[in-house]
């Protein structure tokens, strides 16, 4: 699995999180799939589950992960960059992702730099693909820089935010964003 971020506390975190949903969603998709334990997890909640990785190798170890489940006949894994392979459109009831919410160390790999940057696109991405009421999860931390910008970003966007979980770690406490989408507003 080399390249691929392998499940973490942060990981089972966020499972945890969605395991404590317990209304059945239409359409769901996971932001940054990895090795599809989340995407596991997320298509016990929907009817039908997607994936997004921007690592070809990331989503071809969600297929495969999927298929071993038998959820595949109701599962999509996209390699794209979050979601720009979708269309604008109210498309899901629910967006997640563990995003590499620390700041950029100029690797050169697309696939594992994030930061707040990154988590404002998503939010930006999510605004114009998730049905009025849906829902974003995202892992983040404390030592997630710039946190009140991507908390008023996402505002400005429609979305209404809280922390729903928290967990404390050696160095830093992980938190779940939790942000459901009101509507923009008129200007």
């Amino acid at each position: 699995m080399t390249g691929v971020y392998k499940p973490s506390e942060d990981t089972l975190f966020l499972i945890d999180a969605l395991k404590e949903i317990e209304e059945r969603l239409g359409t769901a998709v996971e932001v940054g799939s990895g090795t599809g334990e989340v995407t596991k997890a997320l298509s016990q909640l929907s009817e039908e589950t997607h994936a997004t990785d921007i690592s070809f190798k990331a989503a071809r170890i969600t297929a495969e992960a999927l298929k071993k489940t038998g959820v595949w006949n109701r599962c999509h894994v996209v390699c794209c960059d979050l979601l720009s392979a979708y269309r604008s459109a109210e498309i899901f009831d629910l967006i997640v992702s563990n995003p590499p919410y620390l700041e950029p160390e100029n690797l050169g790999d697309s696939s594992i730099e994030g930061g707040w940057r990154f988590l404002i696109r998503l939010f930006e991405q999510a605004a114009e693909r998730i049905r009025l009421g849906g829902r974003v999860l995202l892992v983040v931390s404390s030592q997630t820089r710039n946190l009140r910008e991507v908390l008023r970003r996402a505002r400005e966007l429609g979305f209404s935010t809280i922390f729903a979980r928290r967990t404390r770690l050696f160095f830093e406490e992980l938190k779940i964003l939790e942000a459901t989408y009101r509507g923009r507003r008129s200007p």
